[in-house]
């Protein structure tokens, strides 16, 4: 059975850090759940400004989320 592992962030991120995550997300999941590669599926998911809110603050109002505030 596969194991699956879905990551949602601000979009906006370098090709290099989404990789570096996904490979270190991978070799994690592997290594603790003693899984083959082929058993393991990670995917990153983008968020557009707009569509993120915590603790009732919209995305684009919080300090960092775009690198800009």
């Amino acid at each position: 059975m596969p194991i699956m592992c879905v990551v949602q962030l601000p979009a906006g991120k370098k090709r290099e850090q989404v990789n570096a995550a996904i490979k270190d997300i991978s070799d994690a999941l592997m290594r603790d759940f003693e899984a083959q590669p082929n058993q393991v599926r990670v995917t990153i998911e983008e968020l557009p400004k707009g569509r993120y809110m915590a603790g009732g603050v919209m995305d684009y109002e919080m300090t960092g989320f775009d690198g800009k505030n």
